[in-house]
């Protein structure tokens, strides 16, 4: 019975520190020495484990970092955001409850509705859709890979598997599956889906309906169109 209380007590205690702790700047409860261990609240840098409510002026975060809203310079290691993430650099796996954003992820990026950042190396899923201006590696997505906006993705290196659309993108090198669409502007590699459309087509399609504008006699085509001439290097005037 003694034990129980105790138990219960230092359990109301942690719960009270993390929520103290949470909504100051940089105040924290470490269970460990100079910033390494287990963490409570907004510390700057850690190195081990942190747990936090909402992030506020938090530097780095090496290993498992917790939080409801995880914003922080540089997280590497294991990223848990329970509502969103926006992080700057991100490093490993993260792994989202809504929608999260950064600068730049190298790792694997699982989100609940969407994710979008600037450069992704590595595998991404969401839930409903993934966006970013330079891709590189495996995408995944029900809705697909493109911008809720009249923003395009620049570039996509590596496979895309969205549902309505594969990818909607300035320029492909790689692969692109869709039940429905892809758009794209210069497709160098693959694309499946009902219809297909590249502005410059370098590679094949296969689909249902098939567009490549800078086909000369075959801009349209029924189930499979394709462009293997080689593209024309430009030259710099002398």
């Amino acid at each position: 019975m003694n034990n129980m209380r105790e138990k219960k007590c230092i359990f109301v205690i942690v719960l009270l520190l993390f929520y103290i702790l949470s909504f100051g700047q940089n105040k924290n409860f470490t269970i460990g020495f100079n910033n390494n261990g287990l963490t409570f609240g907004n510390s700057m840098n850690t190195n081990g484990v942190r747990i936090n409510f909402l992030d506020n002026n938090v530097y780095m975060v090496n290993g498992i970092n917790m939080a409801c809203i995880s914003k922080s310079r540089i997280s590497s290691g294991l990223t848990l955001g329970i509502i969103s993430i926006e992080n700057s650099i991100c490093n490993g796996i993260v792994v989202n409850g809504l929608v999260g954003e950064s600068v730049k992820a190298n790792g694997i990026i699982i989100s609940g509705l969407g994710y979008g950042a600037r450069q992704v190396n590595g595998i991404g899923i969401g839930g409903l859709g993934f966006v970013g201006d330079t891709l590189n590696g495996l995408f995944m997505s029900p809705l697909g890979i493109f911008f809720w906006n009249t923003e395009e993705i620049k570039l996509i290196n590596g496979v895309t598997i969205g549902l309505i659309v594969g990818a909607s993108t300035e320029k492909l090198n790689g692969i692109s599956i869709s039940m429905f669409n892809n758009w794209i502007g210069e497709q160098n590699g693959v694309t499946i889906g009902m219809i297909n459309r590249a502005e410059k087509l370098h590679g094949i399609q296969f689909g249902l309906w098939n567009f490549a504008a800078n086909n000369k006699n075959f801009k349209y085509m029924p189930l499979v169109n394709f462009n293997f001439r080689r593209k024309i290097s430009k030259k710099s005037p002398e």
